[in-house]
């Protein structure tokens, strides 16, 4: 009974009713929408980056400790220590044995691969232009292993950095910006003094603008002798099973190497903070709109509740409760949430298709040739599940107020 009322009042009121439905069905495409578009700035962002820089970086820094001296005496509360004159001592970066510890870490659980490199700055020079560089000396092989740079190659091959003597690959933004071309020679000098002729044998694009402007990869044995650092390794590159689980294997390998060792989340934390104000953004703005389509469904109901009070009081003088008064207008509210939350979802699907089709250039932190967007089953889920829960909490007052008249006051005419 109350279920056939609550139907035939919605549809005696047709035009409000679509109005409803056109509010919220606008509201859960836009969110839908925008989510989408954030969601994939962010997951190109992230998947670029990680896939190209790998999982895991040991540095050659080691974990900061107290002396013996230190941890003695800094934890009594009436300590005071002072050291003056210190001379500072210029120690050589590298990692100890990386061979050997790159062979522990392969056989940690969890652990895909690992493999050395050597980096450093250096500037480029081709014709007058002058540019530049963080050198990155790899073993092709290993590094592929990896990383999926090998996968990122536009122009030339990786391989032929073991092939070419004095090979290089570059980014494509510094190729761009060089202008040089595939096999064109050039001179690289680094801060240290070291110069050498290098010929480029590949061009990557990765999408991210600051990889793809600022790296270049050589053989290690090159970069060890341009960089005057001969037989040292000063970063190890880890792949893990799921480079969502970076960061407790992280911790595990600084302590099995007593280096520093960065998680990609913690060397893009500043970036990963950014996303994170993005998201709340899109969602507060996305909220906002469906607030918007919860005050046209408050105010289409308030209306049809008031041009009903004679028949709100016939019901009840037929027997029916304060109860099923409400449920009838929440049942409309219901109604109107299902029906608009179920065209958003439909057509917030048709938007994202047609977006991520539309031949936009986006060149920015990333780079792509369209609207990068991303989708996942939880987005449809939320905003279908907040567009009833909108509209159900905007039908709550109209149907108690309905609920609240008396069919006795209503025939006196004091309503």
């Amino acid at each position: 009974m109350r279920w056939f009322i609550s139907t035939r009042y919605f549809f005696s009121h047709k035009r409000q009713s679509l109005v409803c439905i056109a509010g919220v069905t606008i509201s859960v495409t836009m969110f839908i929408a925008m989510l989408a578009m954030m969601n994939g700035f962010t997951h190109k962002f992230i998947t670029e980056t990680v896939e190209s820089s790998g999982h895991i970086t040991v540095h050659d820094e080691p974990r900061e400790k107290d002396t013996q001296i230190l941890e003695r005496f800094t934890t009594h509360p009436d300590a005071l220590l002072s050291i003056e004159r210190t001379k500072p001592r210029e120690t050589v970066k590298q990692i100890k044995n990386p061979t050997g510890l790159i062979a522990q870490l392969r056989r940690l659980p969890g652990i895909v691969a690992a493999a050395p490199e050597v980096t450093g700055e250096a500037i480029a020079s081709y014709g007058t232009k002058n540019v530049n560089m963080a050198i990155v000396g790899i073993e092709p092989e290993q590094q592929q292993r990896v990383t999926t740079i090998g996968n990122d190659i536009k122009e030339g091959d990786f391989k032929r950095l073991r092939t070419s003597a004095d090979g290089l690959v570059i980014g494509s933004g510094l190729q761009k910006v060089l202008g040089a071309k595939l096999d064109d020679t050039i001179v690289l000098t680094s801060n240290t003094g070291g110069r050498t002729s290098a010929r480029i044998v590949g061009i990557f694009e990765t999408g991210i603008t600051p990889v793809d402007y600022s790296r270049a990869y050589m053989l290690v044995n090159s970069a060890q002798t341009l960089l005057d650092k001969k037989n040292i390794v000063n970063r190890i590159i880890i792949r893990t099973v799921d480079y969502q689980l970076a960061e407790p294997y992280a911790k595990q390998i600084e302590s099995l190497s007593g280096y520093k060792t960065e998680s990609w989340q913690e060397a893009s934390a500043n970036f990963l903070k950014i996303f994170k104000v993005q998201t709340v953004i899109t969602y507060v703005i996305t909220g906002a709109l469906l607030i918007v389509a919860a005050f046209g469904v408050l105010n289409i109901l308030i209306m049809a509740v008031l041009e009903r009070v004679n028949e709100i009081a016939i019901l009840k003088s037929f027997g029916l409760s304060r109860a099923d008064i409400t449920l009838i207008y929440l049942f409309q509210g219901m109604v109107i949430g299902l029906i608009g939350a179920t065209l958003g979802v439909g057509l917030g699907k048709l938007v994202v298709e047609g977006l991520r089709r539309l031949p936009i250039k986006v060149e920015g932190l990333v780079k792509s040739e369209g609207l990068l967007m991303a989708e996942n089953i939880d987005m449809y889920i939320q905003a279908f599940i907040a567009a009833i829960l909108i509209t159900m909490f905007a039908a709550v007052y109209p149907a108690r107020r309905a609920a609240k008249y008396d069919p006795v006051e209503v025939i006196r005419g004091a309503h």
